[in-house]
């Protein structure tokens, strides 16, 4: 990460140990080039210009530094159309608390396509006496790095609804005692110059989603950090803030989708969303390495589930695109029988051979359509018209509406090969 000084990142990420707990990862075949600076008396760079697909600027450190040429940077990657995002460089002698609410006034609203926030975590690193830049270590007892850490995190994720990243290198954490529980729930963005496509992830995550992998590149003739998001610019895409993340993971499950996945052993296409999500849904979770926390994972076999807003239905009921009091509101599919009170309802819940209705006058009417019009049930309605309803439409049924995500390339490549 760039920083204050030029010795940084770069050299403390060229010596650390490896990590015991580490799975090793590799460069995917399609990721998305990136940079990230500290852009203090560089001025406001030619990102339209740039050819890159997302820039992360240094807003702040501390609680009382800003970088001098941040806003404007901020601004000119709004309108270059760069996917932009803003990071925190880390000071565990300082309040978590207040290192955030300084951030978060700083940068100011998180935008749709805006990356989640940073936290760049690098000092205190041993041997450094001037990690911070600013003629301090940064160095305070494991407890206090970890209390702040978390601190910062949570009040960031609570004020923005996003869950920050958490930049650093492989062995920081163990090499400082930071208790590192929880973490595996953030985004990871790993600096690792090995020079190989592959590199290792330190635990408790079990994959990166941002890789930086040299500190060489120039944009506008600044020198900056060279990073890959780790996936294809949609999985970037479903990974920015708001107009794009959390979206809807399986059409009806209601959790946060990083896009989409091809189990490598079945060749079964599914979506990267949460385990828990996965099971509540009826899908089956196999750890293909999703872009986002550890917790995501390729989750295939959840069914199409109705579009209207009280649908909660775990069976597969017809899409309706109705309201939460339509009759595609039952647990069963979609059944009619609830509604006798929705007025004009054009609910299509007609799973096992029930149909809603309505007759535009105030009144629902929900019809259970047997095999013959004697055999159906009625609701709103009087019984004439529900059998002679039940008479145009008897025989109809209602099929569940099964289906598979849209096939995408896996996103990791697991072979090491050289950059």
């Amino acid at each position: 990460m760039s920083r204050w000084i030029a010795s940084g990142a770069a050299l403390a990420i060229a010596s650390y140990a490896f990590d015991a707990g580490a799975v090793q990862q590799c460069k995917p075949a399609s990721v998305v080039d990136g940079v990230d600076l500290n852009p203090a008396g560089d001025g406001t760079l030619g990102w339209a210009s740039s050819g890159k697909g997302f820039a992360i600027l240094k807003a702040t450190q501390g609680t009382s530094y800003t970088d001098s040429d941040f806003a404007e940077n901020w601004a000119a990657l709004k309108s270059a159309g760069v996917v932009r995002g803003a990071y925190h460089f880390f000071d565990a002698t300082v309040s978590g608390v207040d290192q955030a609410n300084y951030f978060l006034q700083v940068v100011g609203t998180i935008e749709p396509g805006d990356l989640p926030p940073t936290l760049d975590i690098e000092c205190p690193v041993s041997g450094d006496s001037d990690c911070l830049g600013n003629g301090n270590s940064g160095a305070a007892p494991a407890s206090q790095i970890t209390q702040a850490m978390n601190d910062f995190l949570t009040t960031v994720k609570t004020a923005t609804g996003l869950t920050p990243i958490v930049y650093s290198y492989g062995s920081w954490f163990s090499d400082n005692g930071v208790d590192t529980t929880g973490l595996q729930s953030y985004p990871l963005w790993l600096a690792d110059y090995s020079g190989t496509s592959c590199f290792d992830v330190p635990s408790p995550w079990t994959a990166a989603t941002i890789w930086q992998y040299d500190s060489s590149g120039t944009v506008s003739g600044v020198n900056v950090d060279d990073d890959y998001f780790l996936g294809t610019a949609a999985q970037l895409a479903t990974f920015t803030a708001n107009g794009s993340l959390p979206i809807d993971g399986g059409t009806g499950d209601g959790g946060a989708d990083y896009g989409s996945c091809t189990v490598t052993a079945t060749g079964a296409t599914g979506t990267c969303i949460d385990t828990a999500q996965c099971a509540s849904e009826g899908g089956t979770s196999t750890a293909d390495l999703c872009p986002g926390p550890a917790n995501i994972q390729c989750c295939t076999g959840i069914e199409t589930k109705d579009a209207g807003a009280g649908d909660g239905g775990s069976s597969g009921g017809k899409t309706d695109g109705g309201t939460a009091s339509d009759a595609g509101g039952s647990n069963s599919g979609g059944h009619g029988g609830g509604d006798a009170s929705a007025g004009a309802d054009a609910g299509a819940g007609n799973e096992n051979n029930d149909t809603g209705n309505g007759d535009g006058s105030g009144k629902g009417c929900a019809c259970a359509v047997g095999e013959s019009p004697t055999e159906s049930s009625w609701v709103g309605l009087g019984l004439a018209s529900c059998i002679a309803l039940a008479g145009a439409t008897r025989r109809v049924r209602a099929r569940r509406a099964d289906r598979w995500l849209a096939d995408r390339p896996r996103w990791l490549a697991r072979p090491r090969t050289h950059l």
